[in-house]
């Protein structure tokens, strides 16, 4: 399942991951509070200040930063491909990224142009950093697997949406917003959402699904070219965006075989081979359903639904996944490095977060991508509504992994020989 010639020495510190995974709820919370002192036709226009603040608390506080955190620790284990000085590169990727993020948003938010040159420059250290060794590690790899594949694509993917942004960034500070510019922003939209996002998680899926599930591996057609159909057709897409072309037809195959991968999955999800009762799967089948609705909305809802498509494909799809593997990542990492350490008596990954505690964690969420939906039709109060709910579905979300990784920070500071630990 594993990259040939994987040692326990290749996994970096276990704080590289846990800072990000950490920070990404935090980052929740300040969404659900913008929403809350917001009207409902600021956070709904695609095009008005807040919305462009709420995507991005979204794109870069969560959806960035589980994806780096997650990386750094996927990179040596499944690919072979280890970063040097792990600690140091996850501290100036971590850092630039929380300071860009903020100073981006509060630009917005608040119209200080003045911070928008300081966001650029350190969004830039961080994507940049990280894109570029991403880059330069995984076309290194020797033994190749569906999974490096994608994280290559994944990663090219991203650097273009990072030059694109930058080129938007820089239009606002130059008050050059011309004709093309909302072209270059859907490009720029369409490479980090379906780019960034869904080829790396197509591309983990291959593995972690298998692995963590004991399910059905998906069809060798599907690992090995998916990926690189899509981003050939990423490609095309934002081509013809940028020139006004018609891309009815890309919409289709892009939308069929993203709805393709989504049953494949859910098929092998469905098949175990060992059907235990696994509440993470609750978000995996709830984001992939909420996935293929997507696809649909994208499809054949007029475009005044943005928000709603925002919505489901967001916090539906891509969130519902990410909180899904994160509760599958953190247990996993506290056992491998407390075993790697030598220590015995350690909890299971069940017993490193409370299952029940998940639960609650998943039924704060639901219901407020439940009240988020229904604020579509129904406007002010289940915005409102939905915001209060998902402060507190991400304060548990934090509550439960801060309570893992203490679990483990306490192990950790035993002496794996001291025997007394067995009474």
């Amino acid at each position: 399942m594993f990259n040939k010639g994987l040692s326990l020495a290749q996994a970096p510190n276990i704080s590289v991951p846990f800072r990000f995974f950490l920070s990404a709820p935090l980052f929740g919370i300040i969404i659900g509070l913008v929403i809350i002192f917001s009207p409902y036709e600021l956070v709904t226009n695609q095009y008005s200040n807040t919305a462009i603040t709420l995507v991005h608390l979204f794109t870069l506080g969560i959806l960035a930063m589980i994806i780096f955190g997650a990386m750094q620790q996927m990179m040596p284990v499944l690919a072979g491909a280890i970063i040097p000085k792990s600690s140091l590169f996850a501290s100036i990727v971590h850092i630039s990224l929380i300071l860009g993020t903020l100073s981006f948003c509060i630009a917005f938010l608040f119209e200080i142009k003045l911070l928008l040159p300081f966001a650029g420059i350190f969004l830039t250290i961080s994507f940049f950093a990280f894109f570029l060794i991403a880059i330069k590690l995984l076309f290194k790899v020797e033994y190749i697997t569906s999974t490096v594949n994608a994280m290559k694509l994944f990663s090219l993917a991203g650097f273009i949406a990072v030059i694109l942004g930058l080129y938007l960034i820089y239009g606002h500070i130059s008050n050059d917003i011309g004709s093309k510019h909302y072209l270059f922003l859907n490009a720029h939209m369409i490479f980090a959402l379906l780019g960034f996002a869904v080829l790396l998680i197509m591309g983990v899926s291959f593995q972690i699904i298998p692995m963590f599930y004991v399910s059905p591996d998906f069809p060798k057609f599907l690992q090995n070219k998916f990926p690189l159909i899509i981003f050939i057709l990423l490609i095309v897409f934002s081509i013809f965006t940028i020139f006004e072309i018609n891309i009815l037809a890309l919409k289709i195959i892009l939308s069929s075989l993203f709805i393709i991968f989504s049953f494949y999955a859910l098929y092998s999800l469905s098949n175990r081979r060992r059907p235990v009762f696994d509440v993470t799967l609750w978000y995996w089948k709830l984001s992939l359903v909420m996935f293929i609705l997507s696809m649909l909305i994208w499809l054949f809802i007029p475009s005044y639904s943005s928000y709603l498509l925002a919505v489901i494909f967001a916090f539906g799809f891509l969130y519902a996944l990410l909180q899904g593997m994160v509760y599958k990542i953190i247990p996993f990492l506290a056992w491998f490095h407390l075993s790697s350490k030598g220590h015995f008596k350690i909890p299971t990954m069940r017993e490193m977060i409370i299952e029940k505690h998940i639960r609650i964690h998943f039924y704060f969420f639901v219901s407020s991508l439940f009240c988020f939906i229904l604020a579509a039709f129904f406007k002010d109060i289940f915005l409102h509504l939905a915001a209060i709910l998902f402060i507190i579905s991400n304060l548990y979300f934090f509550i439960n992994c801060l309570g893992a990784i203490k679990k483990y920070s306490i192990i950790a500071k035993k002496d794996p020989m001291d025997l007394s630990n067995f009474s």
